[in-house]
């Protein structure tokens, strides 16, 4: 008999502790929820401008792959990225190099590491390269893709200001600008073979194309809205927690189908780097649509709505966050 009772007492604690244990999991992760809107403050409209402004300076000419002007926009990205405290992979390197015939490219990676689960990541994309100059005309590729690693910076640097104040994600976050997006996506394929955390665990991987502007021909009058379009493959949760963080946080108009017209869908869906995921893992491509001044000279920063851009970075944000820690 008494024996019975000390094996009783011996289980009721285990499970108490079982359930304590649990319960300080449970804590953490939902701190780290209610923590999304304190360090979605990190990102702002002013520092969002000055990116791209930045990135569509005369010195760097466009960012053309391969050219002197796109290997100083990876440089000053790189240095976005540790002036932010976003941390290097293996804290030794940001880097992913390669060669495409004779020019040669990098990919440039941040992370924050999950607490929890690390090898299962979410993974947060856009490309930097432009157009550059062809025949002495430049293309500053603001829209095309300065918006994209503006917002790709700003998110980096609000997931790393909670990291330092101790506020992990259960799962990692990866952060990528891909190389050589303008040069059949390149640096996506590359990465999509050689990656830092096994495919088959990536949760999602958002991407951000043309991400600025809100005047998109088919949208007539409307300006408060976001293109929002997803492989096959993604289940409907990621339309329940848009729709969830857009009533809270974001107020934009989220388009799923892309102009509603399959065809234009079949297209344009091919021409942003979430392609090179699409049968492998769920994706999501966050955009403003097809505008006028689309590849032209006239893609410059004066023309993007920096609130608009700022409303579509937040609802990115809190998606990554919400698939990080659910």
């Amino acid at each position: 008999m008494k024996l019975v009772i000390l094996l009783t007492g011996i289980l009721m604690f285990s499970q108490s502790f079982m359930f304590a244990q649990a319960g300080n999991i449970s804590q953490k992760v939902y701190n780290q929820v209610s923590d999304a809107e304190k360090y979605a403050g990190k990102i702002n409209k002013n520092d969002l401008e000055e990116i791209v402004k930045t990135l569509c300076s005369p010195e760097f000419e466009g960012r053309r792959f391969g050219a002197d002007g796109n290997t100083k926009a990876m440089e000053y990205i790189k240095s976005e990225f540790e002036k932010r405290g976003i941390s290097k992979l293996n804290n030794n390197w940001y880097e992913q190099f390669f060669k495409d015939g004779e020019k040669y490219g990098i990919n440039l990676i941040g992370l924050v590491e999950g607490y929890l689960y690390p090898d299962e990541s979410v993974i947060i994309t856009c490309h930097y390269d432009g157009l550059g100059k062809v025949n002495d005309m430049l293309f500053p590729s603001a829209d095309d893709n300065a918006t994209g690693v503006a917002a790709l910076v700003e998110i980096a640097e609000a997931f790393a200001a909670a990291a330092n104040n101790n506020v992990r994600p259960k799962r990692s976050v990866i952060f990528i600008a891909f190389d050589a997006g303008k040069h059949e996506m390149t640096g996506s394929k590359i990465y999509s073979k050689y990656p830092v955390k096994p495919v088959e665990k990536i949760q999602i991987l958002l991407n951000m194309d043309m991400l600025g502007r809100d005047d998109c021909g088919l949208k007539k009058n409307e300006t408060n809205y976001v293109f929002l379009i997803k492989n096959d493959s993604q289940h409907q949760f990621l339309s329940q927690i848009s729709d969830s963080i857009n009533s809270i946080h974001t107020h934009l108009t989220i388009e799923y189908d892309f102009y509603k017209n399959r065809q234009i869908f079949d297209l344009f869906y091919p021409t942003s780097d979430h392609y090179n995921f699409t049968d492998k893992v769920p994706v999501a491509f966050y955009t403003g649509g097809i505008n006028a001044d689309v590849h032209s000279q006239n893609d410059i920063p004066d023309k993007i709505s920096y609130s608009t851009l700022r409303s579509r970075t937040l609802l990115v944000f809190y998606t990554a966050w919400t698939y990080a820690n659910r």
